[in-house]
Formats: C-alpha cells, sequence, structure tokens
C-alpha cells in the first residue's frame, strides 16, 4: 500500500456538456476524464444486473433517488449533449496554473475548481482513480481498476452538518464486506474564493470521488448504505453522477 501520498496535492474539477469532451492540455500524469451516464442507461443496467426479486424490493425507492438526486444533472444536459468532468490531481502551483489557463475560457465549463482532499473521509486516496488499492476485509486481495470500473461522484451545495453527514455515509461504505465494492475515493473540499467558478449550477463546497469494481457493486453497496443513511435523510443535499473513464 502506498503511504506516500502527498495530502497538500490540488485537485482540479471541470464539468463540461459537449457532445464530446476536449482534452485539456498541459494537465499532469494524474488526468482523467469521465462520461456521465444518463439515468436510462443507469436504470437499465439496475434491471439487467439484479433479480427480479431485488427489482421489486428496491427499485421503486432506487428509481426515486435516482429522479431526486441524479435528475439534478439530468435537467441540466442540453439536448445533443453529454457531460463529462475533467479530474487532475498535482502541485498546488501546477493545479493552480492549470485552473487559470481554463478559467480565460470558463464558459465552456459548467464548473471549473480548485479543491482540497479532506483525509478524515477518504479511502486509499493513492488509488484514485486508476491505482491498486487493498481489500481491508480479504487481506492479501487487493483491486486494480478494470474495465468494468465504475465512477461514482457525489456533489454537495453547502449545508448544515455536511461533512458529518457525509463521514456516517464513508464509515457505512467501509464496512461492507461485499467481493464487489467501494475500492477507493477522494473526498474533496472547495479551496477558498477565487478558486471556483459555477454556470448555472450550485457552488458545490466539497464533492466525493468514488470508484467501484463494477455496476453490481455500486448498486449493493448503495443499497446497504441507504438503509441508514442518505437516502433516509430529506435535508442532505447530494447530486450524484455514475460515470465510466473515457
Amino acid at each position: 500500500m502506498d503511504r506516500t501520498f502527498d495530502y497538500a496535492q490540488k485537485i482540479l474539477l471541470a464539468v463540461e456538456f459537449a457532445a464530446a469532451p476536449q482534452r485539456l492540455p498541459d494537465m499532469p500524469a494524474g488526468y482523467s476524464v469521465f462520461k456521465r451516464m444518463s439515468i436510462p442507461e443507469v436504470m437499465q443496467a439496475f434491471d439487467d444486473t439484479q433479480s427480479w426479486f431485488v427489482q421489486l424490493l428496491a427499485g421503486r425507492k432506487f428509481h426515486h433517488v435516482l429522479e431526486e438526486h441524479m435528475g439534478y444533472w439530468e435537467r441540466r444536459v442540453p439536448a445533443g449533449k453529454q457531460c463529462f468532468v475533467h479530474y487532475a490531481i498535482g502541485a498546488d502551483d501546477v493545479i493552480t496554473g492549470a485552473f487559470e489557463r481554463l478559467k480565460r475560457s470558463a464558459g465552456e465549463f459548467v464548473v471549473l475548481g480548485i479543491y482540497h482532499v479532506e483525509p478524515q473521509c477518504s479511502a486509499y486516496p493513492f488509488g484514485f482513480p486508476r491505482g491498486t488499492t487493498p481489500s481491508h476485509w480479504t487481506l492479501g486481495e487487493t483491486y486494480p481498476r478494470t474495465d468494468a470500473s465504475i465512477f461514482w461522484f457525489n456533489f454537495f451545495p453547502q449545508q448544515p452538518h455536511l461533512f458529518a453527514k457525509t463521514f456516517a455515509v464513508w464509515v457505512t461504505f467501509q464496512t461492507s464486506q461485499l467481493r464487489e465494492r467501494g475500492e477507493c475515493n477522494l473526498l474533496v473540499a472547495a479551496d477558498g474564493k477565487g478558486r471556483h467558478l459555477a454556470n448555472g449550477v450550485d457552488d458545490f463546497a466539497q464533492v466525493n470521488l468514488n470508484r467501484f469494481t463494477s455496476l453490481a457493486g455500486y448498486f449493493a453497496s448503495a443499497h446497504a448504505a441507504g438503509r441508514n443513511t442518505f437516502t433516509a435523510d430529506a435535508e442532505y443535499l447530494w447530486y450524484g453522477m455514475l460515470l465510466r473513464n473515457v
């Protein structure tokens, strides 16, 4: 396990609505682009991967969560376009330089911001998005990124008790002993005034960037965690995306 991860690094996030993603120039080695899955795609994947019994038991509640929390992005993507998220991690001067360059074309991005890692709520952050992480329930086994890997990004507006609520969800996910589950994540917080731009969406104070083994692993983990935490709290505002790395 890599214990040399530098928490002083900064994160650049940019959300783009476009027919195809642009490739941002002069990005550090950790640069990645993700494409958001539409709600119909997610619902079809749920039906394809879950048993008839699970669909009957949890399908209606899951569809409600999709519409309420993931519909935020669905309703904002213009017709004929897709939603992409650009991610880069690096030293403060590198990320700040990239942010300042991109600000000049900020109209192309719905969100453009610099964030920093919250260590208390980040599991194996060195593994995100493409690294290998350990299995803390099956010692000696590891989770590499694969073609089946799925990414779940949650965007949080500022709200009371935000960190505490997110911490409770994070703990619940980390106790999962499912074979396919959340493998690593970065919880990142906005890095201050002047380092974040929003165009027609909320100012997101916090974003949780997660990698799951597979879509089936995400569905099972979210169902288990949602019994007691985020789906039961109507005042907990989060706007999620399920994405694939492109």
